[in-house]
């Protein structure tokens, strides 16, 4: 069973304006006189680099593009500072797991093979459910930036398969976008079920529709 990670297993948002407030401090401190309105214009300038890919369903990382923008900016792109910079970008993006996902984690594990895939450029999928404990439910967890492809290509969603040495037919996939989940999963071969938290156009139709996670069970109980 491969899960969604953002809105599906937890809920999250960056504060924007805290972060470049933060992260233009930590280039002064540099010795870096950059103004808000060039760093500003250099990260606009960055979010249409991803977006184009994206359409592609290509990923980038959060390392190269922050080393683009920090080469444009003047700054020596070392790992020191990307590091950190990923550190100011963790701290001003809020998640919270969704209600009694715990309870839910639990109740699957052990009678199936769990995995997330997750659309991100950055590693915090990873660190927050490390932070909430629940990397332990799961065998594999796969983050659109490690193979730079994202869903709904299908190429994820068999890399996911291969490494859990599954069967498409015997996988399901959860999560609550209709394009890159429901769509996804089915050009994989892949049986989904699609959390409706709010109103998207019929693209595929899901084999299951649940409007919160705590209903999973009880549909795998009932026809897995």
């Amino acid at each position: 069973m491969i899960f969604d990670f953002g809105e599906t297993l937890a809920t999250g948002k960056l504060d924007a304006k805290s972060y470049r407030q933060q992260l233009l401090a930590y280039i002064h401190s540099l010795g870096y006189a950059l103004s808000e309105k060039t760093l500003a214009k250099t990260l606009d300038g960055m979010l249409a680099t991803l977006m184009k890919a994206r359409k592609e369903n290509r990923e980038l990382t959060f390392e190269e593009l922050y080393s683009r923008v920090l080469v444009k900016l003047g700054i020596n792109p070392t790992e020191e500072v990307l590091s950190h910079i990923h550190g100011l970008y963790a701290e001003n993006f809020t998640v919270e797991p969704v209600p009694r996902v715990t309870e839910v984690l639990q109740t699957l594990y052990g009678r199936y093979k769990l995995a997330v895939i997750s659309n991100a450029m950055s590693q915090l999928p990873r660190l927050a459910l490390e932070k909430a404990g629940l990397t332990k439910f799961f065998q594999l967890i796969i983050i659109s930036r490690d193979l730079g492809i994202r869903k709904p290509d299908p190429k994820i969603f068999k890399y996911a398969l291969k490494k859990l040495g599954v069967k498409p037919e015997e996988t399901i996939h959860v999560g609550d976008s209709m394009e890159q989940d429901v769509v996804g999963a089915k050009n994989a071969g892949i049986k989904s079920v699609w959390i409706k938290n709010k109103e998207e156009p019929i693209l595929e139709e899901p084999n299951y529709t649940i409007s919160s996670i705590t209903e999973l069970p009880k549909i795998i109980n009932r026809y897995a």
